[in-house]
């Protein structure tokens, strides 16, 4: 069976692996994120000579990105790798390991791979938010992608909703920087303590350690998670008012957390009672639900295979 190699980036993290024609993943792994470009583009290659060696009948590699990757595959904008911006992925990618590649932002692919093996299946118009170092978006309309006039829709950390200044920048008070997982719940969180101890304390450095500190019943997380969830379900509901999707899949890491995903639709019940319109619409059947993407924190890899197997059978 034809095989592919995928990866999907991150602010922090590169997971990778081997997928084969059916969407299983045959090998997993991660790694740290190079931040700049000589070692970030070392890092895949080398991954990619060692699957070679272990695995038969590799065909492409797939990239699940967050930013956006223009058709050529290369980073317009690249999240908070601010150091890769403009970097031809694809191109680089290709002569380092003469394979073929193909670049898709992260919510996209994961919006593909629901669609294909996952949660999306049922769906004709649908939305994928991707939590994680920022947040990123994947928009199904009709059964298609959306992306825009410029290819740049979905990305959802973009929006604002409050808290804007007259001067400064902008995206300080976006979505990213309120209820992304990293950019938001655990960067609120450290700087809520930093400031409570006048800088006396230890960094946490994964979101999961703050929603632990949640379920035990800390004062200082409960309320910044709250602050969260709140934020999340705003973007939610925007979103919903726009669009009107069946339903929005939520994604990322923080997504396999049972815990996490029942607040954030407990939240979603709360802030819809208090809104007339959208109120009116669930009490016609016809409200946007939440629900967890199926393949979670794979849905990145699987929907970069998946582009990269499409590719390949167009030739």
């Amino acid at each position: 069976m034809s095989k592919y190699i995928a990866f999907d980036i991150g602010g922090t993290f590169i997971k990778y692996g081997v997928v084969d024609d059916s969407g299983k993943i045959l090998k997993k792994g991660k790694i740290s994120t190079p931040q700049t470009e000589k070692p970030f583009l070392e890092s895949l290659s080398e991954k990619v000579k060692v699957v070679q060696k272990e695995y038969q009948n590799i065909l492409g590699i797939g990239i699940s990105v967050p930013g956006t990757p223009n058709s050529k595959g290369v980073m317009v904008n690249f999240g908070s790798l601010t150091q890769m911006y403009g970097l031809a992925l694809k191109e680089k990618l290709n002569n380092l390991t003469q394979l073929p590649v193909v670049v898709e932002n992260d919510a996209n692919a994961a919006a593909i791979a629901e669609k294909w093996i996952g949660a999306g299946k049922k769906y004709s118009n649908y939305m994928v938010m991707v939590l994680g170092t920022e947040i990123g978006g994947g928009i199904v309309i009709n059964n298609q992608i959306y992306r825009g006039g410029h290819g740049i829709s979905g990305e959802f950390g973009w929006v604002l909703n409050h808290g804007i200044n007259k001067v400064g920048e902008l995206e300080e008070v976006s979505q990213n920087f309120k209820s992304a997982t990293v950019m938001g719940l655990l960067r609120r969180y450290n700087q809520a303590m930093e400031s409570i101890t006048h800088n006396n304390f230890s960094e946490l450095t994964e979101a999961k350690a703050v929603i632990d500190l949640v379920v035990a019943n800390d004062q200082v997380a409960t309320i910044i998670f709250d602050e969260f969830l709140t934020d999340l379900t705003i973007n939610l509901m925007n979103l919903t008012a726009c669009f009107d999707p069946e339903v929005i899949l939520i994604g990322g890491g923080i997504s396999a957390n049972d815990y996490v995903v029942e607040k954030i639709q407990e939240k979603w019940e709360e802030l819809i009672i208090r809104h007339f319109g959208l109120n009116r619409i669930k009490q016609q059947g016809l409200l946007t639900e939440i629900k967890r993407t199926d393949l979670q924190n794979d849905a990145g890899m699987i929907g970069a295979a998946y582009t990269v197997r499409i590719a390949l059978k167009k030739k």
